[in-house]
């Protein structure tokens, strides 16, 4: 897939978190049925266009076709109401934590300003850790019975979650001497404004 491509299907990703993260919001403050058919219709064709997409690459991201496949399971269970309101919330977080990701990895492809880029890789690794490590680890402690559910396929996301937000805080780390220039660059034009 060349650049052009990447940078489209991100764009394509990016998307499918924000109009999720919206209708989901919505949804869990005012269930409605056209809402949650939104929520289904629009997410399960996102999730197997992107896997067909994914199956049609040299190199197959078998954890990433879990996901999707873990993630299409979790939808119908929501659609037919299956534990419906503990996987809106689940996914509302999942998808709102996907959107600084996008955002990044645009950056990346199409900024030149390393600074803009760098503040952004931090801010959604702590956004990410926050959403997927943080919350879903303390929701997961409060609902211990999902393991005895068929929705204990939740936990591979959750493991899928955790090897990305170490993937991101090592991102972070080997930009950590770049990212401590620009701050010392920073400062000291703040104190010569002063």
């Amino acid at each position: 897939m060349n650049t052009g491509d990447k940078i489209k299907n991100n764009l394509i990703k990016l998307s499918h978190s924000i109009i999720i993260s919206c209708l989901s919001s919505i949804y869990l403050y005012s269930p409605n049925v056209i809402i949650k058919n939104l929520i289904f219709f629009i997410s399960s064709t996102y999730f197997y266009y992107d896997t067909k997409l994914l199956l049609n690459r040299n190199k197959i991201d078998y954890p990433i076709i879990y996901h999707h496949i873990g993630a299409l399971f979790l939808l119908f269970a929501f659609y037919i109401d299956y534990y419906g309101e503990v996987l809106i919330y689940l996914y509302t977080l999942a998808e709102l934590s996907n959107i600084p990701l996008f955002m990044t990895y645009h950056l990346k492809k199409t900024s030149p300003n390393m600074n803009l880029i760098l503040s952004s890789n931090v801010i959604q690794t702590i956004f990410y850790g926050y959403i997927r490590i943080y919350c879903f680890t303390d929701f997961l402690i409060k609902n211990t019975h999902l393991i005895y559910t068929p929705l204990v396929s939740l936990l591979g996301i959750y493991i899928i979650g955790w090897v990305w937000f170490i993937t991101l805080c090592n991102q972070v780390l080997d930009e950590r001497i770049t990212i401590r220039y620009i701050m010392i660059d920073v400062r000291d034009k703040l104190l010569n404004l002063i």
